[in-house]
C-alpha cells in the first residue's frame, strides 16, 4: 500500500493501543495523528489543518449525530476517506455508518480487518470532490476599473474553452455586480454558504449555487448587507478550499483595493489579476497594492497586472509603463464601452464575435496556456505585454 497520512479519532485507550499496534506492525514510517473523538471541534480543526488521506473514526462518541459529523468532515477536507471503527459488527451500526457516507466499517479482530480496509480506501479512484481546481481572483486598483466585467467574461470563456466545471463567486459584497452582469435570480449568496459550513456537502452546495449555463455556476453577493454579512478569515479560507475541491476553475471577483477578503485569501490563490486603467489615481492604487503585498512578504509571482480600457494611442511604451509600475504587464485590453452598454442592456455578456469579446477570449487562452488566434488586422497597441 502506498504511504498515506492517517488520523485516528478515538475515545477508548484500549482501542487506540490496538489500532496503533496493528499500524506499527504494517505501516512502517507513515505518519499517524491521534485525537480524542469526544473533543469533536478539535478533531475538525485537526482535519482542516492536516488534510489527512484517511480518518479512522471510533463511532461511539459521534454515533448519535454521525450524519452531521461526516458532513463537517467533508466540508473541511472533502478528499479524506472515513474508516469507521466499532467494537462489534451489529447490523444497525453498519447500516447507519454506510448510509452516512463512511467508506469502510471495521470491527475486531483489528489485525485481520483494519489493514485490508485501509488498502481499499487508499486505492480508491479519486471522486469528483477530490479535484484540485485552480483559484483565480480579479481585483480592481480602484473602483470602476472593470474587474467585474473581466471576471464574468473570463469565467464564461473558461467554460467554453476548457469544457470544465467553472464557478464564479462575487466577494465584492459592497457592489454585488456579478449577479447583475450574469442575470442570476436566487435568494442565496456567499453568506449562506459561510453560515452553513458545518453541514456543507455536495448536495447542499448544489442547492446554494446557480447554474448560469451548463458547466458555469454562480455564487452571488448578498442583495443587502447586515451584521450577518461578516465573514471570518478562517471561514472564508475553508469555503475557498471547498470550492477548489468541487470545481475545476474558481473565478473570484474581489472588489477594489487590497481589501480584507483579498488579503485573507491571497495565499490560497493560484493567481491574482490586478486590474487598472490608465489614470493617475488608478495607477497609484495599483502601485500601493503591490507595495503592501511586498511588505507582507507575499509571493508576487502569482500577481499579474492587467491594464484595462487602454487607448489606441499611448504616450508611452508598454516597457516604460512597466518600469513605472515596477512589474511587467500581463495584458492590455481595449476600451469598448458602447458594446458593453448594449450587452448589459440586453441582459447578456458580449457576443463571441465582438472585438472586445475576442480580446477577453485571448486573455483566457493565455491564462490556460493556449495560443490565441492572431487578429487579421494589426492593432496600434499590443494585447499582451
Amino acid at each position: 500500500m502506498k504511504p498515506a497520512n492517517l488520523l485516528l479519532a478515538h475515545s477508548s485507550g484500549s482501542l487506540r493501543d490496538n489500532i496503533v499496534g496493528v499500524l506499527e506492525q504494517e505501516r512502517g514510517s507513515n505518519p499517524l495523528g491521534v485525537q480524542d473523538a469526544r473533543d469533536w471541534p478539535n478533531v475538525v480543526e485537526t482535519l482542516r489543518q492536516e488534510q489527512p488521506e484517511v480518518l479512522m473514526l471510533e463511532l461511539g462518541p459521534v454515533l448519535a449525530r454521525l450524519g452531521d459529523a461526516l458532513r463537517e468532515v467533508r466540508s473541511c477536507t472533502p478528499h479524506t476517506k472515513v474508516v469507521a471503527l466499532h467494537p462489534s459488527a451489529d447490523t444497525e451500526s453498519i447500516l447507519a455508518a454506510l448510509r452516512s457516507g463512511v467508506h469502510e466499517f471495521v470491527h475486531p479482530p483489528w489485525q485481520d480487518t483494519l489493514w485490508p480496509a485501509l488498502e481499499r480506501v487508499i486505492s480508491l479512484d479519486s471522486a469528483p470532490g477530490d479535484r484540485q481546481g485552480k483559484i483565480i481572483g480579479f481585483l480592481s486598483a480602484k473602483g470602476g476599473c472593470g474587474a467585474t466585467t473581466i471576471a464574468c467574461h473570463v469565467a464564461a470563456d473558461l467554460r467554453r474553452q476548457t469544457k470544465s466545471k467553472v464557478l464564479l463567486v462575487d466577494l465584492d459584497l459592497a457592489s454585488g455586480m456579478v449577479g447583475f452582469a450574469m442575470k442570476v435570480q436566487t435568494s442565496y449568496s456567499v453568506i449562506d454558504a459561510v453560515q452553513n459550513l458545518s453541514r456543507l456537502d455536495e448536495s447542499l452546495w448544489k442547492a446554494l449555487i446557480v447554474e448560469a449555463k451548463p458547466g458555469l455556476d454562480i455564487v452571488p453577493a448578498p442583495s443587502t448587507i447586515s451584521s450577518d454579512s461578516y465573514i471570518a478569515k478562517d471561514d472564508l479560507c475553508q469555503l475557498i478550499r471547498f470550492m477548489r475541491m468541487h470545481h475545476d476553475w474558481v473565478v473570484l471577483d474581489l472588489g477594489r483595493s487590497l481589501n480584507r477578503f483579498a488579503a485573507d485569501i491571497y495565499e490560497d490563490l493560484d493567481q491574482l489579476f490586478l486590474v487598472s486603467v490608465l489614470e493617475v489615481t488608478a495607477l497609484h492604487g495599483l502601485k500601493t497594492i503591490v507595495r503592501r503585498l511586498t511588505d507582507r512578504g507575499e509571493n508576487l509571482e502569482k500577481l499579474q497586472l492587467i491594464l484595462n480600457r487602454t487607448p489606441k494611442m499611448m504616450d508611452m511604451s508598454t516597457e516604460d509603463l512597466a518600469k513605472i509600475l515596477g512589474r511587467p504587464l500581463y495584458a492590455m485590453l481595449p476600451n469598448d464601452y458602447p458594446s458593453l452598454y448594449r450587452a448589459y442592456s440586453n441582459g447578456t455578456l458580449l457576443p463571441p464575435e465582438d472585438r472586445l469579446a475576442k480580446q477577453f477570449s485571448a486573455l483566457t487562452s493565455k491564462m490556460i496556456g493556449v495560443s490565441a488566434a492572431q487578429p487579421k488586422n494589426k492593432k496600434k497597441f499590443r494585447l499582451f505585454a
